[in-house]
């Protein structure tokens, strides 16, 4: 039993080695350099799509109106059926600075509101955040840029969270942090794995095209739209330097929530590496747990430890290498902590994911 079991670390410590040198090539790798097909005559426009959460909307919209005297983009907020409150004061703030806000006459949810409304308007290229997203200051010339001088299919931005003072909100932040890591590198190697729709742009009518793809769940239109884009060998550029910040889960049942939402989606991805890295994941950490566990009744407990140490280290490289390119460094002063807390989350979510997978988070829920 116990070389069984030794046999099966042994085996989840080659999977997790083949993870490590496959991300970490990414990051060493530089961002292929954009092809530039001179100026391109396109008409793009900003899109916030909000549902009763408009926290960071007044100073994305102030934002957007400031430097937008020049370049005098269209600004749309797409309201999915929020409260009659929320949208009285959604009124004023769009004609405050500007912005056109639609009502979504769809069904409720994001995907569905979409699927409405980019029929219905002209311009063709669309820059995409959330309404609960705070943009930096380059987030919008970056876009610019990419769109002028080679107008991919998708453009895929960066999303940086920001935690609470509690631990699990620093634990969700970093956890992110992770996601875009992977997502960034694998961009970087021409692979398509994950994407933000709170950060991204694309063309209206390849978006529209693939929208379809994973109709049947209630969100997840970014990646489910990135790797059905990915499949067909459609133009995709990733850009970092697209960055937008919104609030981390402020307490653990909302960071488990969320990371349910995320993560019974994920078994529908049109990606099999996508799902197979998520798998991988998921059975190391929850067996980190699990052996922890056997280690009292079987002698597995020096390569159970030993294991994990280099889990925690190489995680820590591949993270400062990330931050080190891309920011986001804070998130890292509480890692040692979090880094013991991180196989407990995710078993959690993989434990509770078969209970809530098909009930909670499709579409027609």
């Amino acid at each position: 039993m116990a070389s069984q079991v030794h046999f099966y670390f042994l085996t989840l410590s080659i999977l997790y080695q083949i993870q490590f040198l496959f991300l970490g090539r990414g990051l060493l790798k530089p961002i292929k350099p954009i092809k530039e097909k001179g100026f391109i005559n396109t008409e793009p426009a900003l899109l916030i799509v909000h549902h009763n959460d408009f926290s960071a909307l007044e100073e994305s919209l102030s934002h957007f109106h400031q430097v937008n005297t020049q370049a005098r983009i269209k600004v749309y907020v797409l309201d999915d059926h929020s409260n009659q409150e929320v949208v009285q004061k959604l009124t004023i703030l769009c004609d405050i600075f500007k912005a056109e806000l639609i009502a979504s006459e769809a069904d409720r949810g994001k995907k569905k509101a979409l699927a409405w409304f980019l029929p219905q308007i002209k311009e063709d290229y669309i820059i995409q955040i959330d309404a609960d997203c705070k943009v930096d200051e380059n987030f919008l010339p970056a876009n610019l840029k990419v769109i002028s001088t080679c107008s991919p299919d998708l453009i895929i931005g960066q999303v940086r969270m920001k935690p609470q003072s509690n631990i699990w909100s620093k634990l969700a932040a970093l956890d992110h942090l992770s996601l875009q890591l992977v997502t960034f590198s694998a961009l970087k190697q021409n692979v398509v794995l994950m994407a933000a729709g709170a950060s991204m742009a694309y063309r209206r009518e390849s978006f529209l095209e693939y929208l379809s793809v994973g109709m049947e769940w209630a969100g997840g239109e970014d990646t489910f739209v990135a790797q059905a884009m990915a499949k067909d060998k459609k133009s995709i550029v990733p850009l970092p330097s697209a960055v937008v910040y919104t609030d981390a889960p402020k307490d653990f049942k909302h960071f488990i929530k969320q990371r349910l939402r995320w993560g019974a989606k994920s078994q529908a991805y049109p990606s099999k590496l996508a799902q197979a890295l998520a798998i991988n994941v998921a059975l190391l950490n929850l067996s980190i747990v699990l052996g922890t566990v056997l280690s009292a009744f079987l002698p597995v407990s020096s390569f159970l430890w030993t294991l994990f140490l280099y889990k925690v280290v190489a995680d820590a490289l591949l993270l400062y290498r990330y931050t080190e390119l891309y920011g986001g460094a804070k998130l890292l002063q509480s890692y040692l902590i979090l880094a013991l807390l991180y196989p407990v989350y995710i078993s959690i979510v993989v434990l509770l994911l078969p209970f809530s997978a098909k009930g909670k988070w499709l579409a027609s829920s």
